[in-house]
């Protein structure tokens, strides 16, 4: 009898031993929207604006969101935490929202024929990452963006913008809420600048 209860504890010994934790769900984060209540434009193009995908390499192409436990420390990825598109996209779209509640223009699309006189916005990501500062997260975010008007060689706007933006709490959620932020204060001081651009 004493054999048989030996057994069984050995079999549920091993069983438990042997089980796996179970996966967390991955988690997909959209930001908030572009807000239209204290946004006006002062300037209105006539021709319409195309805003292309973000050039995004590296680690910056990918959907997970990247993070840093120091500031000039290197990047990770977290694996069940991601954005619910590629970043390249996501900022691209957001671009175009932010311009259109600025109306911006008329036509404000990320496509349109190379043919028809336009003004056409492109980027490339610098930096855009979750950074930890002393007992604070961090959103950081860097972008270039260029403004070419048809096929001329010389861009009529070439210049980086970028912003830190504090989390509210350690939680991802507030996270992606500072993210929002710094991609809308980047953005602001790009519109800034692209009204002074003379056609």
């Amino acid at each position: 009898m004493r054999s048989r209860q030996f057994l069984t504890f050995v079999l549920a010994a091993m069983l438990g031993a042997c089980s796996v934790a179970p996966v967390p769900d991955i988690a997909y984060y959209r930001m908030p929207g572009v807000g239209e209540g204290d946004i006006r434009s002062e300037k209105f193009f006539a021709m319409p604006i195309v805003v292309d995908s973000m050039i995004a390499d590296g680690v910056y192409n990918d959907q997970a969101i990247l993070y840093a436990t120091q500031p000039e420390g290197s990047i990770k990825a977290y694996h069940y935490q991601l954005w619910d598109e590629p970043p390249g996209q996501l900022l691209q779209r957001r671009l175009v929202d932010t311009l259109r509640a600025r109306q911006a223009s008329r036509l404000i699309t990320d496509r349109l024929p190379p043919s028809i006189d336009s003004l056409r916005i492109a980027g490339r990501i610098e930096r855009f990452e979750r950074v930890r500062v002393g007992e604070q997260w961090l959103a950081r975010v860097r972008i270039e963006l260029r403004v070419e008007r048809g096929s001329q060689f010389e861009p009529l706007l070439l210049s980086e913008y970028g912003a830190d933006v504090p989390a509210s709490s350690d939680s991802i959620q507030s996270t992606v809420r500072a993210f929002a932020a710094a991609i809308d204060q980047s953005y602001a001081a790009f519109w800034s600048e692209l009204q002074q651009v003379q056609l």
